[in-house]
C-alpha cells in the first residue's frame, strides 16, 4: 500500500521493524518534494530520537539535519524557548528535572505540615504528574480520602505557584504548557500547524492525554499525522500512557487508514507461536493480529518449575554457564523479572556462580550527585534567580555556611519581598549571620560574579567551567575523599567538562544556545551507555522493552509476581480488569523479547518466617501451545563439574578478600 495523505495507523507487532516505518516513509516524502524542515518526527526516548536523527543522515544525506527529530519533551524545549512570552514568564526559564520538583515538593511538606511524620515526596509528586498529564488542573482534582491523595491535592496548588514564581518548568509542562499554550492562542495554533505539514508518532501507545491533545493540536487541515505502535505492548499505564489512544485513533481522526505489520523477523516460530496465544487471550479491547515468524521453527520454549526461588535462580545460573559452553556469549543472554527485588537471590547466585552480568537501571549519570552539582553551579551562572540550584550548591562543597545562616537570609526576603539570591547581598546586615558565613558567602557570590563576567566577555565556557571551579576550591574538597570516591568523583567531573567541551565544539554549526544545552541536561533520562563487555543482562519487564536477545530467561512467573498482586487483590488496591490486561501484555513484551530460546521459570513455593506457602503459576501460562513448548529441568542440576567448582571457588576467595 502507497499512502501519501491523511491520517494513517501503523500496528506494528513485535519485531516486525516498526523505526524503519518512520524513517522510510520521511524519505519518500523527501523525494516527493515535501521540506524537511516541515517535518516533525516524535519518538519517547533520546537514544531513540538519536538513532532515528542517524538513519535519516544515511537516507538522506544533509536534509537529515533540517528535519524536526525530538521527544515529546524536546519538542517542548523549543516550542517554549520560541514562545517564553505565552508562557507568562516574560523572559527566560529554567526546566526542573525530577531531582529539582521533589527538592520542591520536599520543601512544601516542611512548610505545610511540620513536625508530621515524614511523607514520601516521589509519591507525592507522581500523583501530581498524573494529574498534570491528564490535563487536570488542582482545582479539578478529585480523589478518594487515602492520605497521599488529600496531601498531593493540597501541594499540587503551592507547588505550581513555586514554579512560576522561580521561572521554571517541570518536565510534564514541557508537553502541557504548549497544550495550554496552543488551546487558547488560535493564532500560535495555526502558525504551528502551518510550520509543520508531516507529523509522525513513535510508540503511540506510549503517549498520555496530554501528549495526545499536543498531536491533535500540531496536525493542521490537511490531517497528515503518521502513528507507528502496538497496543499489545502498552505496558505504562501506571505512568499515564493510555492504550484507548492507539485504539481509538480512527475515532480521534476518522477516515484513517490502518495497516498491519504481522510479519516478526526476531523470534523463531515456537517463540511467537507462545507469544500468539498469551494475548490472544486478553479480554480487554485490542486491534487483533496474528505475527508470523520469518525463522522457522526453532527450539520449543522451555518452562521450568522448581522448589523455591533459590532453586529458580540456580537454575538459572546453570543453564547460563551451560550456554556459554556451546559458544553463546553472555552478553546476548538476559533475564528478565517483575519486579527488581527478584535480582537480589539471583544476584548472589550469579556471583557465587562466576557468571558476569550488568543490571539495567540504578543511578544515572546525570543523576549522581557531582554532576548535578557542578550542573547546579553552570545554571545559577546562566540564571542568577535559579533559586533551586542555588539552595543546593550555597554550602557545597562545604564552606560554613549552616542550615540556620540559609533560613534567617530566606526569612529576609520574605520580609523585604525580594528574590532569595538577592537576599544575600544583605547578609552583613542580618542579626545571627556568623561572620564566618558572611564571609563565605561572599567568596561564593564573588566566584559567580566573575563567572558571569568572564562569560559575557565571550571566554570559552570550558574555562569558565574550571576557573570557577578553583575559586570554589573544588579540588581541595575532593582531596578530603577517600581515594575511591575522590577518582569516581573526579571521573564524572571530567566527564561533564568533556561534555561541555563538544557542546562549545559543534555550537557554530548546531546553533545550540547555553539555554538548550541546560534544558537537555534536565531531559536526560536514559543511562549512559556502558562499553561493551561480555555480560549477562539483569532487567525488569519495563526495562527491557525495545531490547532483544539470543536467550531470555523469564522468571517468577507465578500469580501475585507476574500478574503482580497489586492488579489482582482489592485488598491491597483497587486493582482493576484493566490492570491485569496490562500484566498480560507485560508478559508479552517479555516473551517476545527473545530470538532463539526462551525459559519461563516458577518457583513452587515460598519460605517466609519458616512458614511455607505453595504458588500458583501464573494465568499466563495456561493454554500454552503444545507444539511449541515443553516441561523442562536441567539434566545436571545437582551435579557441577570440575571447573564450575574452580571458578565457584575463585568468586567466593574474592569474595573473602573484599570483605
Amino acid at each position: 500500500m502507497d499512502h501519501a495523505q491523511g491520517p494513517l495507523l501503523v500496528l506494528a507487532g513485535a519485531g516486525s521493524g516498526k523505526t524503519r516505518v518512520i524513517t522510510h516513509r520521511i524519505a519518500r516524502l523527501l523525494r516527493r518534494g515535501v521540506r524537511p524542515e516541515s517535518v516533525l518526527a516524535v519518538s519517547f526516548t533520546n537514544k531513540a530520537s538519536a538513532e532515528m536523527a542517524e538513519r535519516m543522515k544515511r537516507l538522506v544525506g544533509s536534509d537529515g539535519n533540517k528535519l524536526w527529530l525530538s521527544t515529546f519533551h524536546s519538542f517542548g524545549v523549543r516550542f517554549l524557548g520560541e514562545e517564553t512570552k505565552a508562557l507568562g514568564f516574560g523572559g527566560r526559564f529554567v526546566v526542573f528535572d525530577q531531582g529539582d520538583s521533589l527538592a520542591v515538593v520536599r520543601d512544601l511538606l516542611r512548610q505545610e505540615r511540620p513536625g508530621e511524620r515524614k511523607l514520601d515526596a516521589m509519591a507525592i509528586l507522581t500523583r501530581i504528574s498524573l494529574w498534570k498529564n491528564a490535563m487536570q488542573a488542582p482545582h479539578e482534582v478529585r480523589t478518594g480520602d487515602f492520605e497521599y491523595d488529600t496531601v498531593a491535592r493540597e501541594l499540587y496548588p503551592l507547588y505550581e505557584e513555586t514554579l512560576q514564581r522561580m521561572h521554571a518548568v517541570d518536565f510534564d509542562d514541557l508537553v502541557c504548557a504548549p497544550v495550554r499554550i496552543l488551546g487558547s492562542r488560535d493564532d500560535l495554533k495555526k502558525k504551528w500547524q502551518s510550520r509543520f505539514h508531516h507529523l509522525l508518532i513513535d510508540e503511540f501507545q506510549d503517549t498520555n492525554r496530554a501528549q495526545l491533545a499536543l498531536v491533535r493540536l500540531l496536525c493542521g487541515p490537511l490531517r497528515n499525522i503518521c502513528v507507528v505502535g502496538d497496543d499489545d505492548q502498552s505496558i505504562y499505564g501506571w505512568r499515564g500512557a493510555e492504550v484507548g489512544n492507539i485504539l481509538e485513533f480512527e475515532r480521534h481522526f476518522p477516515g484513517a487508514e490502518v495497516i498491519k505489520l504481522e510479519e516478526n523477523y526476531r523470534s523463531t516460530d515456537s517463540i511467537v507461536h507462545v507469544a500468539n496465544v498469551v494475548i490472544a487471550q486478553s479480554t480487554h479491547g485490542r486491534h487483533e493480529k496474528k505475527l508470523r515468524s520469518a525463522r522457522g521453527e526453532g527450539e520449543r520454549v522451555r518452562v521450568c518449575a522448581v522448589p523455591d526461588s533459590a532453586a529458580e535462580a540456580r537454575l538459572v545460573v546453570r543453564e547460563l554457564r551451560e550456554l556459554a559452553k556451546r559458544r553463546i556469549k553472555f552478553r546476548d543472554m538476559a533475564v528478565l523479572y517483575r519486579s527488581n527485588l527478584q535480582a537480589r537471590i539471583l544476584e548472589e547466585e550469579l556471583r557465587i556462580g562466576g557468571v558476569p552480568y550488568r543490571m539495567l537501571g540504578g543511578t544515572q549519570f546525570y543523576d549522581r550527585k557531582e554532576i548535578k552539582d557542578l550542573t547546579a553551579y553552570l545554571r545559577l551562572v546562566a540564571y542568577p534567580r535559579d533559586e533551586l540550584s542555588l539552595r543546593r550548591i550555597i554550602n557545597t562543597p562545604p564552606r560554613g555556611i549552616g542550615a540556620q545562616t540559609v533560613q534567617k537570609v530566606e526569612a529576609r526576603a520574605i520580609q523585604r519581598g525580594i528574590p532569595f539570591a538577592d537576599a544575600w547581598k544583605h547578609v552583613r546586615e542580618i542579626d545571627g549571620v556568623p561572620e564566618a558565613a558572611r564571609r563565605a558567602s561572599e567568596t561564593f557570590f564573588a566566584a559567580l560574579t566573575r563567572a558571569r563576567h568572564a562569560l559575557r566577555e565571550q571566554t570559552p565556557l570550558t574555562e569558565v567551567i574550571q576557573g570557577l571551579l578553583r575559586d570554589i576550591q573544588w579540588d581541595d574538597h575532593l582531596q578530603r575523599l577517600d581515594s575511591a570516591e575522590r577518582q569516581r568523583r573526579q571521573e564524572n567531573a571530567d566527564y561533564f567538562l568533556r561534555s561541555v567541551q563538544r557542546f562549545e565544539s559543534r555550537r557554530d554549526a548546531t546553533g545550540e544556545t547555553l539555554a538548550q544545552f541546560l534544558a537537555r541536561f534536565a531531559l536526560r533520562q536514559e543511562q549512559e551507555e556502558e562499553e561493551a563487555q561480555n555480560r549477562v543482562t539483569l532487567s525488569s519487564l519495563h526495562s527491557a522493552k525495545g531490547l532483544e536477545f539470543s536467550v531470555v530467561f523469564l522468571i517468577g512467573c507465578v500469580e501475585g509476581v507476574l500478574p503482580h498482586r497489586r492488579t489482582t487483590d482489592p485488598s491491597v488496591t483497587e486493582a482493576a480488569p484493566t490492570d491485569v490486561e496490562e500484566e498480560r501484555r507485560l508478559f508479552y513484551v517479555g516473551v517476545t523479547r527473545a530470538r532463539d530460546r526462551l525459559y519461563l521459570t516458577r518457583a513452587e513455593r515460598r519460605t517466609l518466617r519458616g512458614r511455607v506457602t505453595p504458588l500458583t503459576p501464573s494465568r499466563f501460562l495456561d493454554g500454552l501451545p503444545e507444539d511449541a513448548h515443553e516441561a523442562y529441568q536441567h539434566k545436571g542440576q545437582q551435579t557441577m563439574d570440575t571447573e564450575e567448582v574452580a571458578s565457584m571457588a575463585d568468586q567466593l576467595l574474592a569474595q573473602l578478600r573484599r570483605t
